[in-house]
């Protein structure tokens, strides 16, 4: 039988043995109860006929003393006596055969305290047979007969006498004689056994009967003991076999597996596991621990292989960032020179239209190689979990105008409409990491302008239980649906012909994971032909304006205002295109520059010379950055030093600022950044567009109202070739049309109608 079973069958039987204890139990109590209300009703009856005999006794002590003495006090008891026995006056609750006893004494009252109730009415009562009954009640006859003859006896010594109709109606003198004689006589001893008699053939029935009730309980109650004794024997053998079967069926084996699994999970494989001896669940468990060992075994035995794996994986992973490392770091000097050289020479006053048009092109190329590496740095960053959300208060709706104001423009100039809609609930000042939120919009939204030709683009944002919900919508070519569901991972592109595939396929895989790191959920519908949707949202929290920092935009910068201002700073970097570059944009704003090709190089320049800034670069031969960071931090903590390098990871730079450093820049190097750092450690008073549009209004004012009007239409159209005939006509500065040629590559038209209209006050 299985345990299931076995278990079913011994329950059932233990209940059931445990409700005929139950019932005999029960029965028991009430065979008790029967036994001891027969007992009760026996002395209650007892006490009825007890009472009628002493009631009885009573009367003749009461009338005899009364007949002696003459004290009315006991006349009085003895007509109390019959009105208690007759129900005429309540009974008191203690009438028991002593109850007068107490009062042979004048002045005490006796207590009647109980229910007003004949004799004759409690032996109806007491249920007794109809033979006992009339015993009683012949007896209690006799008893008020012979108060008949007691009152004849009380009367006569007051010299009251019967009349021929046996009522006291005649007085004559008091015969004490006669009364003696009478309370004395054989007749009334003749009528006392009349009493008698019944009482006591009611003693011999009575007693008779309820001892036959009596040893019929008492037969019932043994009985019933027998039968409780045999049925709770029983439960308990039945109860022991339970336990014995339950322990050996099922304890046992279970603390046997107990420490089976024990040393199986201390990888003790020297265990015997036979199920032959078990034909049950337990059997099952053997088998089923019996499998776990042959895995376990199978698990160590391919664990170090796994140990070998897991291994390789995290060389694989450490070769991995290695080469990112070492990648990033190799094409960033490069570009770093590209960049600075070309922008250097883009200041330059030597060279024509053509050539800025082609340093234009280089620095697009150089930028776009760039992103390429940021955006393989990005994913990298996020699979390794290095990146992180940096929340921060902002004005929201002046971010929304700066995406505006990025793609008005830009949509414009391909013929599409761009617009941005938002709920009037929209929180203003709220916190969130802004950078990684415009690179979320700048990536959907740049896709949408990539795959629409014509139409519309939207931008549609709302509020809801605290969280930000953003839709982007376009009128494009829109995406396959076996193609939605792999356009968030890495490298993937759609595949259409007629449209520019340059890009890493990147971005969307980014963009899912950044969402995920705010917090929110991004998804996409489609139709091909139709357009597409980007449903996105992040988290946020509501602040308030003062908590908003302003941070001035490097783009805005165009110079520095003192540049005689006196200041010397070192170069270090090994890579001479790198130190050159550095040099010649501090030269071009007035700053001393010495330079210094490895960190010992640097150590002796710092010492010898009056040093107010330092650019470090990281990796050098002889002595790197970070230790000659260190040798001047232990005796010189107020030097600024700033650190340039090409690594732009977040432990490279942790690393530099926990040494002393005071700043990172990454390189490529960025003019405004540099600017920046120069206004930050060495007081540099910067000069931003903003503070230069009047020189500028004034060089707009030299064209005629007429070009201007035509312009400002030019402009909003878009139309790079009417302006570009505009600037031709007119006979304008060389700033003036390279500024106006610099908003134009720029997207700025914006700002060119604005300076416009200022102009001639349109």
């Amino acid at each position: 039988m299985n345990l299931k079973k076995l278990f079913m069958f011994l329950f059932i039987l233990n209940t059931v043995s445990f409700i005929f204890v139950a019932v005999m139990v029960n029965k028991y109590q009430k065979a008790t109860l029967e036994l001891e209300n027969a007992y009760q009703m026996q002395y209650n009856s007892l006490l009825l006929a007890q009472e009628l005999r002493q009631s009885s006794d009573d009367l003749t002590r009461m009338a005899r003393t009364y007949v002696i003495t003459g004290n009315d006090m006991f006349k009085k008891q003895f007509k109390t006596v019959l009105d208690i026995r007759n129900g005429v006056l309540p009974r008191p609750k203690r009438y028991k055969g002593i109850f007068w006893d107490f009062y042979t004494l004048e002045d005490i009252e006796p207590l009647l305290d109980g229910e007003k109730v004949s004799l004759r009415e409690l032996m109806k009562r007491a249920n007794f047979s109809k033979k006992e009954l009339d015993l009683l009640i012949q007896s209690q006859k006799e008893s008020d007969s012979l108060t008949s003859l007691e009152h004849k006896a009380m009367n006569a010594i007051k010299g009251i006498f019967q009349d021929e109709k046996g009522e006291y109606t005649i007085k004559e003198k008091p015969d004490f004689k006669l009364a003696r004689e009478l309370m004395h006589s054989d007749r009334y001893h003749e009528a006392k056994i009349r009493i008698m008699q019944p009482l006591d053939k009611f003693y011999k029935a009575f007693e008779s009967r309820t001892k036959a009730e009596v040893d019929k309980s008492r037969l019932e109650v043994k009985e019933l003991e027998f039968s409780v004794n045999v049925i709770v024997l029983f439960s308990i053998i039945i109860f022991l076999l339970s336990s014995f079967i339950v322990l050996f069926r099922i304890v046992y084996p279970i603390d046997l597996l107990r420490i089976l699994m024990l040393k199986l999970s201390s990888n003790d494989m020297d265990v015997e596991l036979d199920k032959s001896k078990y034909q049950d669940e337990v059997a099952d468990m053997i088998g089923a621990v019996k499998v776990f060992k042959d895995n376990t075994q199978k698990l160590i035995a391919s664990e170090s292989e796994l140990k070998r794996a897991i291994g390789n994986a995290q060389s694989a992973n450490k070769a991995k960032s290695i080469f990112l490392a070492r990648m990033s770091h190799e094409l960033r000097t490069p570009l770093n020179a590209i960049l600075g050289f070309s922008n250097l020479l883009s200041k330059s006053k030597n060279i024509n239209s053509n050539e800025k048009d082609n340093l234009q092109t280089i620095r697009k190329s150089a930028n776009y190689l760039l992103n390429i590496i940021n955006e393989i740095l990005e994913l990298s960053k996020i699979e390794a979990g290095k990146i992180e959300i940096v929340p921060k208060a902002i004005d929201f709706y002046e971010t929304i105008k700066e995406i505006e104001a990025l793609f008005l423009f830009r949509s414009k100039a391909k013929g599409l409409k761009f617009n941005i809609k938002y709920d009037d609930n929209l929180p203003k000042y709220i916190t969130l990491d802004e950078q990684r939120l415009k690179q979320i919009l700048i990536n959907l939204l740049s896709n949408a302008l990539k795959f629409t030709k014509k139409g519309e683009i939207n931008l549609y944002i709302y509020e809801s239980m605290n969280k930000l919900f953003f839709e982007v919508s376009d009128m494009g070519i829109g995406i396959k649906q076996e193609d939605l569901k792999k356009i968030f991972k890495p490298f993937e592109q759609i595949k259409q012909e007629d449209y520019n595939k340059n890009g890493t396929g990147l971005g969307l895989s980014i963009t899912s994971e950044l969402v995920s790191l705010m917090g929110g959920t991004i998804y996409a519908k489609s139709q091909e032909g139709v357009g597409s949707k980007f449903y996105f949202s992040v988290d946020y929290k509501n602040t308030t304006k003062d908590l908003i920092k302003i941070i001035k935009d490097k783009n805005l910068i165009v110079g520095i205002k003192n540049k005689e201002f006196t200041k010397t700073v070192l170069v270090v970097d090994d890579i001479i295109e790198n130190r050159k570059l550095l040099v010649e944009l501090l030269h071009y704003y007035g700053i001393k520059t010495y330079e210094a090709r490895d960190g010992l190089e640097a150590l002796d320049i710092y010492k010898k010379e009056n040093i107010d800034l330092i650019f470090m670069d990281i990796l050098m031969p002889k002595l790197d950055g970070i230790e000659v960071i260190k040798r001047i931090r232990i005796k010189d903590n107020k030097i600024p030093i700033v650190v340039v390098s090409a690594n732009v990871f977040n432990e490279d730079k942790k690393n530099a600022f926990d040494n002393g450093a005071n700043d990172f820049m990454t390189k490529p190097i960025e003019e405004g950044e540099l600017l920046l750092m120069l206004e930050k450690h060495i007081d540099a008073n910067l000069k931003y567009e903003e503070n230069n549009e009047e020189s500028k209004q004034l060089d707009y004012k030299s064209i005629s109202k007429e070009n201007l009007e035509k312009l400002i239409e030019a402009c909003k159209n878009m139309d790079n070739k009417v302006i570009l005939e505009l600037l031709n006509k007119e006979q304008l500065s060389k700033e003036l049309t390279e500024d106006i040629k610099t908003r134009i590559d720029e997207f700025r038209y914006h700002e060119i109608i604005e300076l416009c209209k200022d102009s001639k006050n349109i």
